[in-house]
């Protein structure tokens, strides 16, 4: 019943793709907890040039932290995203994906200073980002049909590839 914290680090030995790599927790007379992607999951990579490197947190409001509750049916909900870049400057775009589920999503990044949308929601939106820049986003999800509560399949993923289209940053909520 005790929180405990960890570093972990990665030294590559070689180049690689962006990876998702889980990570296993496990205790002393306990079974190890489930791997959730999104959850305990890590996008790792190793590039031999300096590419944009996205670190990503969503925050909900309401309930449950990390979980987006949508009433009824034909209901709507929101949250945000905050980013940091700890890589190379680049071109960004962010998308969500709703892994099927009946919602649909539309995205935009947010004025820093007043919280709104900078243009009208759509399924992307690109920014620029710098060197140790951040950003932050909104998330706009509609229901088209009930999302039962089950955190480790329900949830919905944002994702932060490069100008190649590559993933290079991600978080996720749980949506009920």
């Amino acid at each position: 019943g005790q929180a405990r914290s960890f570093v972990i680090s990665f030294t590559p030995d070689d180049l690689f793709a962006p990876t998702l790599v889980a990570l296993r927790f496990e205790c002393v007379n306990k079974n190890a907890a489930p791997v959730v992607q999104g959850v305990n999951t890590l996008l790792l990579s190793a590039s031999e040039t300096p590419v944009p490197d996205i670190v990503a947190i969503a925050a909900t409001a309401g309930g449950i932290p990390g979980v987006v509750d949508i009433t009824g049916a034909s209901g709507s909900a929101a949250f945000v995203v905050a980013t940091v870049n700890v890589g190379a400057g680049g071109d960004m775009t962010t998308s969500v994906d709703t892994v099927g589920l009946p919602l649909s999503a539309t995205v935009c990044e947010t004025d820093p200073q007043t919280s709104l949308c900078m243009d009208t929601p759509d399924t992307t939106a690109t920014s620029q980002i710098g060197p140790g820049a951040t950003l932050a986003f909104a998330i706009f999800l509609a229901a088209d049909g009930i999302v039962p509560f089950d955190p480790a399949q329900n949830r919905v993923f944002v994702y932060f590839k490069d100008s190649d289209g590559i993933d290079r940053g991600s978080t996720s909520v749980a949506v009920r």
